[in-house]
C-alpha cells in the first residue's frame, strides 16, 4: 500500500502544546549576560545551560553594552585613541645663532 492508494482519514489529531514564549526579566537577563562574560568563549555555553539559543543573548549583550539593559555598559571599557606626541617648538626668545659674524 502506498500513500495514492491509502484513504484512511484522520480520526484523532493531537497537539501538542510547546509551551509559551519564555519571558525574562530585566534582572534575568543581566544576571545571564553577566555570568555570559565570566570567562572567555562563555557566551554559547551559558545560553545552553540557560535553555536559550545564541541570538537572544547576543542582543541582550549588546542593549547592555548600549546601556538600554540594566545600569549601563561594560563597566571598565572606555574608547580612546592614540595620537603621535606633537615636537615642541622653539620659541624665538633668548635664541643666539652658533657663530658669529
Amino acid at each position: 500500500m502506498d500513500i495514492a492508494t491509502d484513504c484512511r482519514q484522520v480520526t484523532r489529531l493531537e497537539i501538542v502544546d510547546t509551551g509559551r514564549r519564555r519571558r525574562w526579566s530585566e534582572g534575568e537577563k543581566l544576571r545571564i549576560v553577566e555570568e555570559s562574560y565570566s570567562a572567555q568563549r562563555q557566551a554559547s555555553a551559558t545560553a545552553r545551560r540557560h535553555g536559550i539559543s545564541t541570538p537572544p543573548l547576543f542582543a541582550w549583550r549588546k542593549a547592555h553594552r548600549e546601556g538600554r539593559l540594566g545600569e549601563g555598559g561594560v563597566c571598565g571599557f572606555e574608547p580612546t585613541m592614540i595620537v603621535p606626541e606633537q615636537p615642541k617648538k622653539r620659541s624665538r626668545t633668548g635664541w643666539r645663532a652658533p657663530w658669529k659674524w
